[in-house]
């Protein structure tokens, strides 16, 4: 049934699986309304940009740098998934719409050139200007033009406005080329899904086929070449180390079992899982993120322990029930501790968090009914007595009789562990600067600031976010801003900005211009320019004028002012911020401005994911060390608690040690290592002095070498993000390995257990097998 449901739900599309990074940005309440906001600001801001892929083609003449462009753009719109591409020529045929639409509102429209001018009383230099263009033969005047803008104020505020728009992106000429832009639009329903790959395929393969050409040059940069670019790296990597796991795990199985029963259990049991998981979040959600679904495979492979657990127990030591009976509680024990602690991250306010969270504690409940309704009807076999990794058990086992410590010395370790902990609160501090999680692309980063140096195209990564009560607010705190920011123009510290204003002017100053067109043009030239034209020229009246707005009917005719407004906010667009510190000291006082880094606040983000994940660890320890006093009574649980609290401690002092910095993603490995380590633990716990005790040990051996295999091979990985999970993974289970048998308490006094064939005690009852001795201690050791 979650089979036919998942595949129902996934494969028909009801559910959809949701890869874009961004769509994890902002997916939460936080009390803080600002920092909401400039989440909100960076999803805006990074949709748009994700959408954007600018391509600059070079030549060594304007016609052949031209035609080459209108051939690349001819080829990118018949790929699937763009939705537009624009050329400078493209840019030049829409101003007869600009200018129909814009006509109207001429008086109020000033270039920052013009309204200088006229603020300086330098009105004739415009007249003469009109003059001119009126008998020049390249003129654009016409009957209508000259009725509503007789000086051709609006041509010289579209020229402005193209500048602003297109962030310079015509043709350039340098160093004996030419530079032609060609931006395209993607299709926005790319972004998030498998298609987003092909597109780069296929753009890739365009711009190889025109680079054939010697004397041309395209280069290229975007979100979505990044994008591909890391997914593909990860994605190479992933299915290199699955392919290596997977054929690690079937020899190992076969090689110690040999048989398919065992590892068609852990197969059906790790699948159970997954499907459980998987039922029970497209359940919940309409929508579930492509991370939340591997992580929670990755966390609930720890159901291949389960399995492991079962199938190592040797047939001898009865039927199917009997045996199942045996590992019972430590399977029961471990999955309370494991869902416990997957719970506790559903109490964060982060949606991401929670669909793991219900992912993992659906899985592991599927795996372990799993082991309990479906494995006995499986058939096992025994591991011969002969083979060597037998006989390495039972010198293990015997190792560790010798070193396990009595329980004063096991209660010492603990408080040791907890002591960790506290020192590593000082010297451990978490790095989520989300720049270091990607293995980053080279040709791509010269490439993208070769097209920011030559054409000045490419949004810089910071912007500011302009907040206020009302659109009129907002407009006349950017245009205050951009005369704050002037200077920084002038110097260098800034290579250029935009905000909304420079393209619709608050109503005050639309209104301030009326008055400057009037007093510095009408009345001293009105009745000049009458003379030479045959119109009335009427100065503009306040009442009679209409003020442009940014209302929706602004937006259809100029779409790029979606990349200006988020919500209630206007954001300013800033390009080459070479010195942040001048940016934020010509800041100083204006309280509804905010300076924000994309990269910071995403940082700053996954640092709340961090901390949220930290306290549902910690909670999953309390909540484990409740478990273990209530099982095996004050000392011994507090000793059984030490081993997944010292595996933890290990993985986490040990990547920082090996320079691996920590994040929201390395303390999710945590969880991972908590789990598998409590496990480790609770199975060795319950089978102490136990005719099963050496199956048991066994199952844990060969649980930590198909979780190294499946886990640990993550830190051969490429991708900075993907061998840090794999290293923080690795260290923690061969702690946990080494640590479990230590903490659960000394074995039987004659643990070595070396013999040919299984001794006569192994041949008791259930009953007598699950008796409760007395440890060596004295003390009671908790077996029910």
């Amino acid at each position: 049934m979650a089979a036919a449901w998942c595949a129902w739900q996934i494969g028909g599309g009801h559910t959809r699986i949701d890869a874009d990074f961004i769509s994890l940005i902002g997916q939460e309440n936080p009390g803080d309304t600002d920092e909401f906001n400039d989440i909100n600001a960076v999803r805006h801001i990074l949709a748009q940009d994700s959408r954007r892929a600018i391509f600059m083609v070079s030549a060594p003449n304007r016609d052949r740098a031209t035609n080459a462009a209108a051939d690349l753009a001819g080829r990118l719109s018949w790929i699937n998934g763009t939705e537009k591409v624009t050329t400078p020529d493209d840019r030049a045929g829409r101003l007869p719409e600009l200018m129909a639409f814009l006509q109207p509102y001429a008086p109020v429209l000033l270039s920052p050139q013009d309204r200088k001018t006229l603020m300086a009383g330098n009105g004739e230099q415009i007249y003469q200007r009109t003059v001119q263009n009126l008998y020049s033969p390249a003129s654009t005047v016409n009957a209508r033009s000259l009725q509503q803008d007789p000086f051709s104020l609006l041509p010289q505020y579209l020229g402005a406005l193209a500048g602003y728009m297109g962030e310079g992106g015509g043709v350039v000429s340098q160093n004996g080329r030419y530079y032609v832009p060609v931006v395209t639009s993607l299709d926005p329903r790319l972004a998030g899904s498998d298609r987003d790959a092909q597109w780069v395929s296929d753009a890739n393969e365009v711009v190889a086929t025109l680079n054939r050409n010697t004397d041309i040059n395209v280069t290229r940069t975007g979100q979505v070449f990044f994008a591909a670019a890391e997914a593909s790296h990860a994605k190479a990597d992933v299915q290199r180390i699955a392919l290596l796991a997977t054929t690690g795990i079937v020899f190992m199985v076969g090689l110690v079992f040999f048989s398919w029963g065992p590892l068609l259990a852990a197969l059906i049991t790790l699948a159970s899982g997954i499907l459980a998981g998987i039922t029970a979040i497209t359940i919940i959600f309409g929508t579930v993120h492509a991370i939340a679904m591997v992580f929670g495979s990755s966390l609930i492979g720890i159901a291949v322990d389960y399995a492991l657990h079962y199938v190592s127990i040797d047939p001898a030591r009865g039927s199917a029930q009997q045996r199942l009976r045996l590992i019972l509680p430590g399977l029961t024990l471990g999955l309370l501790t494991s869902v416990v602690g997957f719970a506790a991250l559903s109490i964060s306010p982060t949606i991401l968090l929670t669909q793991i969270a219900i992912y993992s504690v659906a899985g592991l409940i599927g795996a372990y009914l799993t082991v309990i309704f479906l494995l006995p009807f499986l058939p096992v076999q025994p591991v011969r007595n002969y083979l060597p990794i037998r006989r390495s058990v039972a010198i293990l086992q015997y190792a560790q009789y010798r070193i396990t410590p009595p329980t004063w010395g096991r209660l010492s370790l603990v408080v040791v562990i907890l002591a960790g902990f506290g020192a590593s609160t000082f010297f451990i501090k978490g790095d989520d600067n989300i720049r270091n999680l990607g293995r980053g692309n080279t040709a791509l980063i010269a490439q993208t600031n070769t097209i920011r140096q030559i054409l000045g195209m490419g949004a810089s990564p910071m912007f500011l976010r302009i907040d206020g009560p009302t659109a009129e607010d907002r407009l006349q705190t950017e245009e205050a801003l951009r005369k704050r920011l002037t200077p920084l123009l002038a110097n260098g510290a800034l290579d250029g900005m935009v905000t909304l204003a420079d393209i619709i002017p608050s109503q005050k100053r639309q209104t301030e211009n009326i008055d400057l067109v009037k007093t510095g043009l009408y009345a001293p030239y009105g009745q000049k320019l009458a003379a030479l034209v045959p119109i009335n020229v009427t100065p503009p009246s306040p009442a009679t004028t209409p003020l442009l707005l940014p209302d929706d009917a602004s937006l259809h005719v100029l779409p790029e002012l979606a990349n200006l407004q988020s919500g209630k906010s206007d954001l300013v667009r800033l390009r080459g911020v070479q010195d942040v510190a001048a940016l934020k000291t010509a800041l100083n006082g204006m309280d509804n401005t905010q300076l924000i880094d994309p990269a910071s606040a995403i940082s700053h983000l996954f640092g709340q994911y961090r901390q949220w994940a930290y306290l549902a660890l910690g909670v999953a320890m309390f909540a484990a060390l409740l478990l273990a006093i209530f099982r095996y009574g004050l000392r011994d649980g507090i000793c059984v608690f030490g081993a997944p609290a010292g595996a933890v401690l290990c993985a986490l002092v040990g990547s920082f040690a090996l320079g691996v910095p920590h994040n929201f993603f390395t303390t999710m490995a945590l969880f991972l290592v908590f789990a598998i380590g409590a496990d480790y633990v609770l199975f060795l716990a319950e089978s102490r002095h136990s005719s099963h005790d050496q199956d048991t040990s066994l199952a844990v051996l060969l649980s930590l070498i198909s979780s190294v295999l499946a886990f640990g091979l993550l830190a051969t990985s490429s991708v900075p993000l993907v061998s840090e999970i794999g290293i923080v993974i690795a260290i923690g289970l061969i702690a946990a390995w080494v640590l479990a048998p230590v903490m659960a308490g000394r074995r039987s006094a004659n643990p070595v257990g070396m013999e040919n064939s299984l001794p006569q005690s192994t041949k008791q009852s259930p009953h007598t097998a699950n008796s409760a001795p007395i440890s060596k201690d004295g003390e009671n050791n908790g077996q029910i």
